[in-house]
């Protein structure tokens, strides 16, 4: 069972856990915009899990599965990959607004695109704030190998996509 969220320190339990706990912590919009984005981000991979929970990554065999379906799925609307750097944040960012759902919220303060930048700066933090820009790093990678490759994941799918793939993943 794979929960570590590389290059982060945390399980995917405990950064559920303890983003949760965090929140009374937070002392400024960017610590709580990450908090936030973490929570909807597992919040979606629930969803895309079947809603059974998102507690774990999946093995390799069965993300390579969910990736195919998650890829015929989007087939009809994806969009270009986008080129990252080697914190996961767009290296030119006037590319992203090709997409029309590029800049799609994940939570009211925070597009995909604003999300990876935002999770760049705080995993250049200690302490606690570090280990969440490193788990939404974690994240963002994970669910960038679900939609296809480095870069992939720069739209939300639709609730009925959201569905189609609960339906077809593989079972945990």
């Amino acid at each position: 069972m794979n929960a570590q969220l590389s290059p982060s320190e945390w399980t995917v339990a405990e950064a559920r856990r303890l983003t949760a706990q965090l929140r009374h912590l937070a002392g400024n919009a960017a610590e709580y915009d990450g908090l936030e984005l973490f929570g909807a981000l597992t919040d979606y991979l629930d969803e895309l899990y079947g809603g059974s929970g998102f507690d774990r990554l999946l093995p390799e065999q069965d993300r390579v599965v969910m990736a195919g379906l998650i890829q015929r799925i989007r087939g009809r609307s994806s969009s270009k990959p986008v080129e990252l750097d080697q914190h996961g944040v767009p290296v030119d960012l006037s590319a992203t607004a090709t997409g029309p759902r590029l800049d799609q919220p994940v939570n009211s303060a925070v597009t995909l695109v604003e999300g990876r930048v935002l999770a760049a700066e705080l995993a250049g933090l200690g302490e606690w704030q570090g280990e969440l820009g490193r788990s939404l790093q974690a994240l963002y990678g994970y669910l960038d190998e679900l939609y296809g490759g480095p870069g992939s994941f720069t739209e939300l799918l639709t609730p009925a996509e959201r569905e189609q793939v609960a339906a077809g993943a593989p079972s945990r």
